[in-house]
């Protein structure tokens, strides 16, 4: 059983990673381009889609297992894109104003 929390707790850190350099890409996207945004945020879920496969995938290789490897993963981009999507929307709101054009 512990040995399952060290691939759990890595996989997590490995998550995290992801999150991070996510939200550094958006953050530059929406900086330098942001009428790329759009396409940057595609980039972004099939790179997390990948990552969360390839946990899938590797995960019977390991001497974990694929369930704390999945489970840790997910946590490990979930939780951290609370923040970071909080961070973002207050960012874009700083440079670009709140509520966008009026119509009408």
């Amino acid at each position: 059983m512990p040995n399952e929390w060290v691939g759990g707790i890595l996989a997590f850190g490995l998550g995290v990673c992801l999150a991070a350099a996510s939200y550094a890409f958006a953050r530059f996207v929406l900086k330098k381009h942001p009428q790329r945004y759009l396409s940057a945020q595609v980039v972004r879920q099939l790179v997390t889609i990948l990552f969360v496969v390839a946990l899938f995938a590797l995960g019977e290789y390991t001497p974990w297992g694929r369930k704390p490897l999945l489970v840790g993963g997910v946590l490990g981009v979930t939780l951290p894109m609370i923040w970071f999507t909080y961070r973002l929307v207050r960012l874009n709101e700083e440079w670009y104003g709140k509520g966008g054009p009026k119509n009408g």
